[in-house]
């Protein structure tokens, strides 16, 4: 249901944003979608270091314009 001015988040794992933000955003590995209110979740990476960045989406899942996007982070996961 469309509610001006809100969304929800998408986290993005070791991608960058879409080109295309016209678009909805996929369900897939690498963008994990928090449109159910989720305020936590675990993420089973393997290790060595990955990214991790989150991009605001609207109900569609279509990223906000301008973009409501964090600063990319760099973890490691140790063995």
């Amino acid at each position: 249901m469309k509610f001006d001015n809100t969304g929800h988040h998408h986290l993005l794992i070791d991608t960058d944003p879409p080109a295309d933000q016209s678009t909805p955003l996929p369900a897939t590995d690498k963008i994990v979608h928090f449109g159910k209110g989720q305020t936590e979740t675990t993420l089973n990476l393997s290790p060595g270091k990955h990214t991790l960045q989150l991009l605001l989406a609207d109900y569609q899942h279509i990223p906000h314009s301008p973009p409501v996007i964090s600063k990319k982070i760099t973890i490691t996961v140790k063995p």
